[in-house]
């Protein structure tokens, strides 16, 4: 009798183990249960991913069959010694990128990363006022913190119909396909790993006394929403994280002097991330960002059309942009105090005869049936068409800060329209709530983009007097011409351009890291509540070492965490 090994780290993994043996028999059973393997193997949501291509447990003998073509290189992982060049599009990529990518992707991706990043991307200033490339060194961490995790939850979105990947190639979903569509706008940190992985030679390093950035490729996010067994998310604080448990001790290089300059990808709402993560000093995730180091990322926008040179700038070159005749555009759930109130204003300007178009989708959810759109709008592409034709579209109250309609109406050209709330912070301005977070502080790269440029204020007062709709009406076309020219400026900075062919929001990304690394190499005496570290030395050597105060940020008064449970703060000052 054979005996099997069950994973005592992780509950989940068990689960997905036994699940994955009660599950076998089903699938053989079938007339054509193995040609369902075609894709990746596995035609179920995620059992025989688990069950077979597991790092410590054994394989079924069922598993793998070679002379049907499965094995558990083509299954698990990329085929041993495949030779890639990286040279596509006359851009030379790292022979590591090459590597670490197919190990941290495969079977997926086993061609190489499928983006490529700007070659002026990764150069940056030195001290000395010369110009050098970032020294990037990558942790080639275990399966179980990216590939196990992005193979499982993809398998989960082509269960549900799905004909889109997490985030490797641009594609839009022909229908809506379950949480797999939500967990799509939380692929940045996808994006950003391969992005890294694209650079060309130079910039990846195993010397870790090189490395400017010590990036850690743990898929945060993902591991949230797929050990939420990736039907179920796991929200709050991801406290059904299973990887993070195990993730500092993979990480050789990781101390006091060096934890500043180790990179996490987290990109969701800072709120909902193990609480780990949440504790560091340098992160991406989507905000709000309490402090330096904290980097606010957009959501990615996965569509071709918004691409550059998509259909949507094609036609625009071609002077052929779509007619903008719908006047207020609003595609969401209706459950929060401020979007009903502005939802309800539109309505009531269409049902008293207003002369111009307005159009509400409303997304009803249940989340026991896993029916998370209900919604009359047909399809995601028609989403996306809709807002191309239209003016003004809202940016409401949602559960965080962070909404990814922002960017979508952006790319689409469409003008956001927010509700201006007092800030927490006396004399500034929240797009959340009252007391929420500034703006600058919910928003990526604030210091490089003038949001306040194209998106257009509504103070909270005309929204409670009933004026909303009255606030659009009358602003003057002039107005709105100067506003879209602005916004068009800003929309390569927002996207991610999975060509590489300019500067984009990973470029913004690496430049909000090194203001973020510069002041580490100035000579410094740095202290913290309770804490002296004057004169600490570092063995990395250019480096200092700074000190990080971390404590817990402001909360919103409703009790909705802003910031996080954590914050690292830098504290520098200079001798």
């Amino acid at each position: 009798m054979r005996h099997w090994v069950l994973d005592v780290h992780s509950c989940c993994g068990a689960a997905r183990w036994v699940l994955g043996l009660l599950s076998w028999s089903l699938l053989t059973s079938t007339a054509d249960g193995w040609q369902l393997l075609d894709r990746n193997c596995w035609p179920d949501f995620s059992a025989h991913y688990s069950a077979c291509c597991h790092d410590e447990i054994p394989p079924h003998e069922n598993c793998f069959n070679a002379e049907e073509g499965r094995t558990w290189a083509r299954c698990c992982s990329c085929p041993r010694g495949l030779n890639v060049s990286g040279g596509e599009h006359g851009v030379q990529l790292d022979k590591a990128g090459l590597k670490l990518s197919q190990q941290f992707f495969g079977p997926l991706l086993c061609s190489g990363p499928s983006l490529r990043a700007h070659p002026d991307d990764f150069w940056v200033t030195a001290r000395d006022g010369s110009r050098r490339l970032l020294r990037v060194f990558v942790y080639p961490l275990p399966r179980k913190f990216n590939t196990d995790l992005l193979n499982r939850l993809q398998l989960g979105g082509w269960l549900t119909g799905s004909e889109c990947d997490y985030g490797l190639t641009p594609c839009t979903e022909a229908g809506w396909n379950g949480l797999f569509s939500v967990f799509r706008q939380f692929a940045t940190e996808v994006i950003l790993l391969l992005k890294f992985l694209a650079a060309p030679p130079g910039v990846l390093t195993s010397d870790a006394a090189e490395a400017d950035i010590f990036l850690v490729p743990y898929l945060a996010k993902t591991d949230c929403a797929e050990s939420g067994n990736g039907r179920d998310p796991c929200w709050g604080k991801c406290k059904c994280a299973t990887a993070v448990k195990h993730l500092f001790q993979e990480l050789p290089h990781y101390s006091w002097q060096t934890r500043g300059r180790h990179l996490f990808l987290a990109t969701g709402d800072i709120k909902d991330l193990p609480v780990e993560i949440q504790a560091q000093p340098l992160i991406v995730s989507l905000g709000a960002s309490f402090c330096g180091g904290h980097i606010v990322v957009p959501s990615p926008n996965l569509d071709p059309d918004l691409q550059p040179k998509g259909a949507l700038e094609n036609r625009e070159a071609g002077n052929r942009a779509p007619e903008r005749h719908i006047f207020a555009y609003w595609f969401g759930s209706n459950d929060k105090t401020w979007r009903k109130k502005v939802v309800g204003q539109m309505l009531q300007y269409r049902e008293e005869g207003g002369l111009r178009t307005i159009v509400v989708h409303d997304i009803g959810s249940n989340y026991e049936t896993r029916d998370v759109w209900q919604t009359d709008a047909g399809s995601p592409q028609m989403v996306i068409e809709e807002m191309m034709r239209s003016v003004f579209c809202p940016i409401l109250q949602g559960d965080v800060p962070h909404q990814k309609r922002l960017f979508d109406v952006m790319l689409t050209g469409c003008l956001p329209v927010v509700v201006a709330f007092p800030s927490h912070v006396p004399g500034e301005v929240s797009w959340w709530l009252p007391g929420g977070p500034p703006v600058e502080r919910m928003v990526p790269f604030p210091r490089d983009i003038d949001y306040r440029s194209f998106v257009v204020e509504v103070p909270q007062e005309e929204v409670e007097s009933g004026r909303f709709m009255e606030a659009l009406l009358k602003l003057p076309e002039q107005e709105l011409k100067e506003r879209r020219s602005a916004m068009l400026r800003a929309r390569p900075l927002i996207r991610f351009d999975f060509g590489g062919s300019g500067a984009d929001a990973f470029s913004m990304t690496l430049r909000e890291i090194w203001r973020f690394l510069e002041p580490q190499q100035e000579p410094q005496q740095c202290s913290s509540r309770g804490l002296e570290m004057e004169g600490a030395s570092s063995s990395f050597g250019r480096w200092n070492t700074p000190t990080f105060d971390c404590g817990v940020p402001p909360i919103q008064k409703t009790g909705i965490q802003m910031y996080g449970h954590f914050a690292c703060c830098p504290l520098f000052s200079k001798s």
